[in-house]
């Protein structure tokens, strides 16, 4: 098999990365507009923790939606689950425009267009040819299920830009390192090869690229509780090739983890101080989980003991479940289900490339763990998360792969035109991505304005309790929506039956239970029934635009 060259542009900053850069600018901006406020649990988070960064009061927030690591009464220190680099963003933007959702979606409207110029830089460098590299621009404009959350406050695009950078980094940084592997300097001719790697360093040269890696790997943890997954796959190829090729290699090691301790030392010592580790222990927990639901459980024990206790069974049917549901989101979502089968064809061909081997590494580890480690929280949305980081990798191999199937198509079919075809295959594929980002971005935002009317009865849930108590606590099903629409403190309904969740209530001050629809399984009676309790009295009673009753119980607190 003939190996796709490496190669670069002779100028990073084209007209074509430019006018990339302004076509995904605007198509963000025209997917932004419907878009008026976070419309899940996560995106709300991230935002109304953002007003508190704008607010002066800090990372805190005035909520609890997970019990997990025993958190306090709130308000309480926050990002102790998820992590801040989203809330930061949205900060900025606010920090610029004001305390508006509008102002707070524009850092992620510009950094999620950097998408497409990254992507067309990539698949230039891996495949040599400004056609397909237009193609991955534009497929990167137009990213099937991904479009909709481009623009959301959530952690979607800073993790798949900075994820993205950090592999591409590395791989730069270790080919320029002139190790004896396949992409040698030799191949690469970088117009800033002069001022970025100075023959006089200690490093000969002074490998900025590893540092640039280290720095991106850092920014993509500070998004992503997974993000050190990226400096992992890094460091286990760079070892592989390195110790072969040069004893003095470990050393190159230093400007990796020097720019990824830049970015996180501070947010290791601001954790330190908050609860005496650099790092929470609530989110590995979630590894004990026997089903998704015990995300919200209260008082239980989610260890090794508990998780194997199970039996084994269990174990492997939870394995299964969470095995079906990834593979359906790398088929689906990360291959665009058009995409999948030419990302395979082109992945052989790349094989011994070693930006390729650096992805596909990363992803070969990201879907073990969240199959294997994290199953229940990585098949709900841990994969289609993380997996944002691969897409410019998952398009050059698509490209790439699409070339070889005409190729050979071509070569049995001689009065073909393998050129015209590949053009004409290649348009299609943009329009079959253009086709599926609308069709999901319709269905998710448009469609009976479905992002806008989420939880669209809290406003008037607020109210109500703001008029009866305004410092009341409550225990609702979406504490951080509760907050956006400008209620008070809140905790989560327990994923337990009545007595723990009125245990919970009781250690957290909770004044009302507010039951919607989505009421947890344990409370069906008290919502569907509407079974008295002695630690119950219901007070008022909300219709949504479903028809289904909001029922608000006040707790008599012993």
């Amino acid at each position: 098999m003939t190996r796709v060259q490496l190669a670069v542009a002779p100028k990073i900053l084209s007209r074509a990365l430019f006018i990339l850069f302004g076509l995904a600018c605007l198509v963000r901006l025209l997917a932004a507009w419907p878009q008026q406020q976070p419309n899940y649990m996560d995106a709300a988070y991230s935002y109304v923790n953002a007003l508190n960064l704008w607010a002066g009061r800090g990372f805190v927030e005035d909520f609890v939606w997970n019990y997990l690591g025993q958190p306090g009464l709130p308000p309480q220190p926050s990002h102790l689950y998820w992590m801040p680099l989203t809330s930061i963003l949205a900060w900025l933007g606010m920090a610029l425009g004001g305390p508006s959702y509008r102002a707070a979606q524009v850092p992620f409207i510009l950094l999620s267009a950097l998408l497409a110029p990254l992507s067309y830089q990539i698949t230039y460098e891996v495949s040599g040819q400004r056609r397909l590299a237009w193609l991955a621009g534009l497929l990167a404009v137009f990213s099937g299920f991904y479009f909709p959350y481009w623009t959301a406050i959530d952690n979607f695009t800073p993790f798949a830009v900075t994820g993205s950078l950090a592999l591409w980094a590395a791989w730069r940084g270790m080919a320029d390192s002139r190790w004896e592997i396949d992409d040698s300097p030799s191949t690469i001719h970088h117009p800033l090869s002069s001022i970025l790697y100075p023959q006089s360093s200690i490093f000969n040269p002074l490998p900025l690229w590893l540092f640039a890696a280290g720095f991106s790997a850092g920014l993509a943890h500070l998004a992503r509780a997974d993000g050190p997954l990226l400096l992992i796959a890094i460091i286990l190829l760079f070892l592989y090739y390195a110790l072969r090729s040069t004893p003095h290699a470990l050393r190159f090691m230093f400007p990796l983890l020097l720019g990824y301790l830049i970015i996180m030392t501070p947010w290791f010592i601001r954790n330190w101080q908050v609860i005496g580790a650099p790092l929470t222990s609530a989110g590995s927990q979630t590894i004990w989980l026997a089903d998704y639901d015990e995300l919200f459980s209260y008082g239980r024990d989610l260890s090794a003991r508990t998780f194997f206790a199970q039996g084994f069974g269990p174990i492997l049917q939870g394995r299964w479940w969470a095995l079906t549901a990834n593979l359906q989101t790398v088929l689906a979502v990360w291959g665009m289900i058009f995409l999948a089968p030419l990302v395979l064809i082109g992945g052989w061909q790349l094989r011994r490339h070693r930006l390729m081997q650096l992805a596909g590494l990363y992803a070969l580890l990201l879907f073990l763990l969240m199959t294997l480690v994290f199953a229940f929280p990585g098949a709900r949305g841990g994969l289609f998360h993380s997996g944002a980081a691969l897409l410019p990798f998952i398009f050059v191999a698509a490209l790439v792969g699409l070339e070889g199937a005409v190729d050979w198509a071509a070569a049995r079919r001689r009065r073909w035109d393998a050129s015209l075809a590949k053009q004409v295959f290649g348009l299609g594929l943009v329009i079959m991505a253009v086709a599926l980002s609308g069709f999901i971005y319709y269905g998710r935002v448009l469609k009976n304005d479905a992002w806008n009317k989420a939880d669209t009865l809290y406003p008037a849930i607020a109210a109500w309790v703001a008029q009866q108590n305004p410092s009341a606590t409550v225990m609702i099903g979406n504490p951080p929506a509760y907050r956006y629409h400008g209620g008070g403190l809140s905790v989560i309904v327990p994923d337990e039956n009545i007595e723990t969740t009125l245990q919970a209530a009781r250690h957290y001050r909770v004044d009302y239970l507010i039951l919607d629809k989505n009421y947890p399984a344990p409370l069906a009676k008290i919502y569907t029934e509407t079974v008295t309790h002695p630690g119950l009295a219901l007070v008022q009673t909300f219709t949504d635009e479903s028809g289904k009753p909001v029922y608000i119980f006040k707790l008599d607190h012993p």
